[in-house]
This record gives structure tokens, sequence and C-alpha cells, in this order.
């Protein structure tokens, strides 16, 4: 039995996701699994068909999110100013992209950073139904377990698309999905001023900040630093996104800031 095959069993619902990532055909697929014992992400922390886009606290803590598909160049520019700074923050990986890029990885893990998937296929998990998110998740899970020994539990869904069947096709394998309240827009390129100016002045206690490593963004590393810097001053504590989400727990009514409070 592969780990993968391990993984997967212990559920009626596990067992028919086994059996669309083996390509045989499957029965209709049962209710969302809550009690995938090796995957300790289910009913407790997402308890709805809604994904987590922040930690519901009062208190001045973040997580720094990364999300990498492409190149191998900003990536270690990244981990340079985290490790400068003394930040540890959580990756989202494609499976192709840490399959290609194994130092990377290690240097990711041994760093202390939180590794989670971002799915094999970059596409929109909204456009592949419960068996096909499924799937998806599935094939990028087996090789980042491999990577680094230990099974991921969260997915960052490619562009954000999610819908309620690729939800519950992550809860199946023992995933939550995870979005982002704060969005630095370093993606477009806007400008390194931009790029601050939105971390540090939509930030709020329990927000999981949305940034990328991936070569396609040529400003993340740049704004870095006074993204980090300006936070610490404003009082704020990075978390990975682990123990941001277990210790405040998920704010049911989470959603993606885009206004600038009063005076900013």
């Amino acid at each position: 039995m592969t780990s993968t095959q391990y993984w997967l069993r212990g559920s009626a619902a596990a067992l028919a996701a086994a059996l669309v990532l083996s390509g045989c055909a499957t029965p209709t697929l049962a209710p969302v699994t809550e009690h995938n014992d090796s995957a300790p992400v289910h009913a407790d922390l997402q308890p709805t068909l809604r994904p987590i886009y922040s930690a519901k606290t009062d208190q001045k803590v973040t997580a720094l999110t990364f999300d990498i598909s492409w190149g191998q160049a900003m990536a270690p520019k990244v981990l340079d100013v985290l490790k400068q700074e003394n930040v540890k923050a959580t990756f989202f990986l494609s499976g192709p992209w840490a399959k290609n890029h194994e130092a990377l990885v290690k240097r990711i893990k041994d760093d202390g950073h939180q590794i989670e998937s971002h799915g094999q296929e970059h596409v929109d998990l909204n456009k592949l139904g419960r068996e096909g998110t499924a799937k998806n998740i599935g094939k990028a899970h087996a090789i980042l377990e491999e990577l680094t020994g230990k099974a991921p539990t969260y997915i960052r869904p490619p562009n954000g698309a999610f819908d309620k069947n690729s939800v519950q096709g992550a809860k199946d394998l023992g995933y939550a999905t995870v979005i982002w309240s704060v969005d630095s827009l370093d993606w477009k390129n806007p400008g390194v001023d931009t790029i601050i100016k939105r971390s540090t002045k939509l930030i709020h206690p329990g927000a999981i900040m949305l940034m990328h490593a991936s070569d396609s963004c040529k400003q993340t590393d740049q704004a870095l630093p006074v993204v980090i810097q300006t936070l610490k001053k404003q009082g704020y504590q990075f978390l990975l996104l682990d123990p941001l989400i277990r210790q405040h727990g998920v704010d049911d009514n989470g959603f993606i800031h885009t206004r600038y409070p009063a005076g900013s």
C-alpha cells in the first residue's frame, strides 16, 4: 500500500476519492468527511463549505502567506528577507513546482516555514467539480508529502477560485480551503509603494495576507522588508497559518478587505 492510499482510507468518501485518483469508476460520493484521523483539518476548523479568510481575534496577529507556481529566482529572495527579519511564513506550493525545485522546498522547510498545497494543475477549482478538485489536490498531496515528510492539510485554490463543490471535494480529503483577507496585489506588479500601502493599511487582527514568491511577481522582495518592519511597528506578530487558526479560531464572517480605514 502506498502512502497516498493509506492516507485516503478510512471512510466511504475517502474511498471514493481514492477511486477517482486511480481513474476507476466511482459511486456517488458520501457526505463531507469529518473524521479523517490522518488529516486534522476538518469540521472543527471549517464547519461549513465557506473558505477560511481570517482568524477570529482582536489580537494583532497575522499569517503571511506566499503562493508559488513558477520560477526559481524570487523564492530565494523572499526567503532571504524572511530570515533577515526573523519571520516565519506559510508557503502554498504547486505540485509541479515542488517536484522541479526540491532544493528550494527543502530550504523552505529547513527555515521553519509551513508548507501547504496550491494544487497540481494551476486551474480554477470551481470549474473542476467535487471529484476533479479531489483529483487535483490528491496529485499534489503525494508530491508534497514525499518531499516534506508531512501531509499538507490546507489548500489555497489557484486564482482564489472556488465554489461549494470544490470546498467539499477538498474536505473529502481532509483539507481546509484557505483564501485571504488582505491581498497585497503583488501579483499585478503595481509598484512597490502600492504593495506596501495595501499590506500595511488593509491589515487587521487575524488577517491572512496574500503574497507571491513566483518569478512573475517582480516587486515582492523589494516591498517585503518594509511591510514586515511596518507591521512590527504597528504591534503585529507573525504566526504560521496553522497556529493562527488553531489558537484563535476561524472568523466565520471573514472577507477580503478592500477599503482603507478612514484617514489612511
